[in-house]
């Protein structure tokens, strides 16, 4: 428990990383390793603590995580010896917020009546959080979002994209930062995963492949449109298949679709390793209803596949101009549909995307994510010493 800290610790700043539930097969828990792996090699103390899912996270992370209630954490941050960083808004007393989700713009999109009362827990907590504590928001979508229902000082509110794992999701890049024997290298790599993940699930080369991969929350990322649209794609190219890629299992109605029924839509449920069925992919479809990023975008652009989603996912903010015309306003089955009939028909345009894709996401991957939030995390921990433990900067 964070709570038999010995005396010798309590007398170092130390950087206390909180998140609810930590898995690694989320984009919270994924971001928490980065940002504690940077606050290390930076030469910090830095601690990581949840209520479940540490036990699993050290396992597979090897970073140890500590057990701590909400009052425990929100004691420690009243201490001048820690600087209390919170990824799931709940400790009002912390000293600097990390917005992964945001209920209460996502209850305007989404029915889901459980998801009320985590708006009003929202409402309530930046209620309660400083005047002057600094927000991180995920992405432009996030922040107006903030800004609108919390009536928020712009100004307290930064936005830095989540970064991805570069080193899992590469794709050759020729031209580029690599050298031939490198991309040829890459190449080779994505080729035998690709024909790999294909035989997994009976998918010729010659198939055209169209994917949807999620963590989980099919409701949230939109399998029933993804489903509408490949209903609708499939009744123009019976060649075609579709692979769903997510959760522990499908919902019961999906499982009934017809197109699963047929075979024409395989599921696979989530994995440590989802690269691998991106690299079976032609094409990946992201249809979520409200999505604050969408980690996996970056992923399938790093991996060179083209990218078709909408402007309620954050990540959208983050595609190359050459996105712009492939780009929808609201998830829609027929828009979706229509935009894939067309790439599919277009050579040209599929290879623009995949370029345009793997140029610009190293700007988004791992190493600038740490970069960026570990100099943010370090500037909140200066102003708290600065103040004397007060965090009024």
């Amino acid at each position: 428990m964070l709570e038999c800290l010995t005396n010798d610790q309590r007398r170092v700043m130390q950087i206390v990383l909180y998140r609810r539930t930590l898995s690694l097969t989320s984009g919270g828990g994924q971001l928490i390793r980065m940002q504690a792996e940077g606050l290390r090699s930076a030469g910090e103390q830095v601690r990581i603590a949840c209520q479940r899912g540490g036990l699993r996270f050290m396992l597979r992370s090897g970073m140890r995580a500590s057990k701590g209630t909400v009052a425990t954490l929100g004691r420690l941050a009243d201490s001048p010896n820690y600087l209390l960083v919170d990824h799931g808004m709940e400790v009002p007393q912390a000293d600097l917020v990390f917005v992964h989700n945001v209920m209460i713009e996502a209850v305007r999109h989404i029915d889901r009546p459980d998801w009320v009362k985590r708006a009003a827990e929202e409402e309530a907590f930046f209620s309660r959080l400083a005047p002057h504590v600094k927000v991180v928001a995920n992405s432009n979508l996030v922040r107006d979002a903030l800004l609108k229902h919390f009536s928020l000082r712009p100004e307290r509110v930064d936005v830095q994209y989540p970064g991805f794992d570069s080193a899992r999701f590469h794709a050759p890049v020729r031209g580029g930062q690599h050298t031939p024997a490198e991309s040829s290298k890459a190449e080779v790599n994505a080729g035998r995963l690709r024909r790999q993940a294909r035989a997994d699930i009976a998918v010729s080369e010659h198939e055209p492949l169209i994917g949807f991969v999620t963590s989980g929350e099919f409701g949230k990322r939109g399998l029933d449109i993804f489903l509408d649209a490949a209903e609708r794609i499939a009744s123009v190219r019976p060649d075609l298949r579709f692979l769903v890629v997510g959760g522990k299992r499908l919902p019961e109605q999906a499982a009934r679709h017809r197109l699963v029924g047929t075979g024409r839509v395989t599921y696979r449920p989530k994995s440590l390793r989802p690269q691998r069925w991106f690299a079976a992919l032609d094409i990946f479809l992201y249809p979520a209803l409200f999505e604050e990023f969408g980690m996996v975008v970056s992923e399938a652009q790093a991996s060179g596949l083209p990218v078709l989603t909408s402007r309620r996912v954050g990540a959208a903010e983050c595609l190359a101009p050459a996105y712009e015309p492939w780009l929808i306003d609201a998830p829609d089955g027929a828009a979706f549909a229509a935009k894939a009939l067309a790439l599919l028909e277009d050579d040209d345009a599929r290879a623009e995307l995949s370029r345009a894709g793997m140029a610009s996401i190293p700007a988004y991957d791992r190493e600038h994510y740490v970069q960026a939030t570990v100099e943010t995390i370090r500037q909140c921990s200066r102003e708290k010493v600065r103040s004397g433990g007060s965090g009024t900067g």
